[in-house]
């Protein structure tokens, strides 16, 4: 049965190392700068950008309601597709203080300062 599982996890893109999701999670503050632009919290899942052309979508976590546009917010972000081979790739660019642009698509919404971040990968 646990074999069964495992593959049903591997199969759906989740993995698990016990009990917790293999991914990167990071605490750092970001300021959207799109101007005339808030979002809600639930409208939120933008893609972080590490270097050119190295993108990770993140999910945002807070008590935050409403991000207004200029307001920097202390966060947690979770980046639940940076697996293995993902995290091999940006383990030697990632610096606490590093500075990240926040992307939906193509649009620039703002930047986000990396303070501090863990892999909780596969042991």
């Amino acid at each position: 049965m646990v074999m069964i599982l495992m593959i049903l996890f591997q199969v759906s893109g989740m993995f698990f190392n016990g009990g917790s999701r293999i991914m990167l999670k990071a605490k750092g503050e970001i300021t959207f700068t799109l101007e005339g632009k808030n979002y809600t919290a639930d409208q939120l899942r933008p893609a972080f950008m590490f270097a050119e052309n190295l993108l990770f979508t993140g999910g945002i976590m807070s008590d935050v309601d409403m991000y207004l546009q200029g307001q920097t917010y202390n966060v947690n972000v979770e980046f639940f597709t940076v697996e293995d081979e993902a995290y091999s790739t940006l383990k030697p660019i990632l610096k606490e203080d590093m500075d990240l642009t926040i992307c939906s698509g193509k649009r620039v919404l703002g930047i986000a300062k990396l303070r501090d971040f863990e892999y909780v990968g596969a042991q």
